[in-house]
């Protein structure tokens, strides 16, 4: 992949750009064909984000507003292993999402009504109108922060937004300033998909733990550097 770089020499990545352009960044997205209601797109790149590729320790910053609900469970966890590994140390990553955890709240409740309530379940679920547009999952601020700080993100930062009554989770976090290169992330991994599966009485059943490898050969099929 080009490594495109900002007029200062910093490749900032803005992935799953939409219409919206930010200057300094390389804006990435799926090619106009891909879409139906966004086909006026002014992405610097279009590609599919899982296919980029760019050497360790030379991207600045990626971010990406409610992109990463689009992606499984293993291919998230891969993603966010492969953008650590492209940040330089002290580099900056910020993901926008969807907050399953205070949508949940709107939807429990007797004092949302019926309409904002189809809006909420829209938020969380996807828009539906190309084969790209369903979430796959969900997160909120505790997900992002145990996630990341498994991974080994520090200064993991989530704040609350809204906009109407959807309800959304920002979080920033660095790769640490003093990184010492290549970083083993599979038991991590392992521990954050296996908090996943379906437990009765304290036990796990043989076909979840089958479940549990079925993902992270996912994972490492998707990781690898």
């Amino acid at each position: 992949m080009p490594a495109a770089a900002a007029d200062d020499g910093e490749i900032r990545l803005h992935l799953g750009c939409g219409r919206r352009y930010l200057d300094g960044y390389v804006n990435v997205d799926f090619p106009p064909s891909e879409h139906t209601v966004q086909a006026d797109l002014t992405a610097d790149i279009h590609a599919d984000i899982v296919s980029l590729r760019y050497l360790p320790a030379t991207v600045g910053e990626i971010r990406l507003h409610h992109v990463f609900e689009h992606f499984d469970r293993p291919t998230a966890l891969a993603l966010l292993c492969r953008w650590r590994d492209w940040l330089r140390p002290g580099g900056t990553l910020r993901i926008e999402t969807p907050d399953v955890s205070r949508s949940v709240l709107l939807l429990a409740s007797p004092f949302t009504s019926y309409g904002d309530k189809q809006q909420v379940l829209r938020h969380l679920f996807g828009s539906h109108e190309s084969h790209w547009a369903a979430h796959l999952d969900g997160w909120s601020a505790e997900r992002f922060r145990r996630t990341l700080v498994a991974l080994g993100y520090v200064d993991v930062r989530p704040t609350h937004t809204r906009w109407g009554v959807l309800r959304n989770v920002e979080v920033e976090a660095r790769k640490p300033l003093r990184d010492s290169g290549a970083r083993v992330y599979e038991p991590a991994v392992r521990d954050l998909l296996a908090a996943s599966l379906v437990t009765v009485d304290g036990e796990t059943a043989q076909s979840e733990l089958e479940l549990l490898e079925v993902w992270m050969d996912k994972w490492r099929a998707l990781y690898g550097r």
